[in-house]
């Protein structure tokens, strides 16, 4: 399989927790961008993921810098197609691998997200003598955590911790703590 992968820069990071663990929340595809692969220059039409999402949405794992070797950090959970770019909610992992790289996004010094994917349909054409290829269709492998970016917009939005312990993020279950206690 013939794997092509485009990398977009983090620029806001969303971390969160939520009561089933840890997420990393990112624009792992932007819509309005174009990157120069040196050959030819490339954007993403918006539905170019809309049926590999359909077919194994809950199936696309997060995997650090591409390395199919290892287990990944995380699996997608969620996906929305907004106006900036294709958004994916990661759950990761509850292993000391995907603790480092929830780290290393929210010090800021993992700063991309990177579509894995097999070109399926595109239309090309050349403008002011260059080729530019839109993707129409890609079937998503998988998604990098990634040290550097092509596309300047792929950026992981939130990281997310879930504290059971801390009131003001589970009020409910601390007045019920609360109760227990008393």
């Amino acid at each position: 399989m013939n794997l092509e992968t485009r990398t977009a820069e983090l620029e806001y990071l969303e971390l969160r927790d939520d009561d089933d663990g840890h997420h990393l929340v990112g624009i792992v595809a932007p819509w309005h961008s174009t990157f120069d692969t040196g050959e030819y220059l490339e954007q993403f039409a918006r539905s170019c993921f809309d049926k590999s999402i359909q077919e194994r949405g809950t199936k696309i794992p997060l995997l650090e810098q591409h390395d199919r070797n290892r287990h990944p950090v995380g699996m997608s959970m969620s996906w929305e197609n907004t106006a900036d770019g294709l958004v994916a909610d990661f759950r990761l992992a509850n292993t000391s691998r995907a603790d480092e790289s929830r780290q290393l996004a929210a010090d800021g010094m993992v700063t991309g997200l990177s579509v894995a994917f097999q070109p399926i349909r595109n239309r090309t054409e050349t403008r002011d003598g260059r080729r530019h290829v839109l993707r129409l269709e890609g079937r998503l492998d998988h998604v990098g955590l990634v040290t550097s970016a092509a596309y300047g917009e792929a950026k992981v939005l939130a990281v997310r911790h879930y504290d059971p312990d801390d009131p003001q993020v589970a009020p409910r279950l601390a007045k019920w703590r609360h109760l227990l206690t008393s």
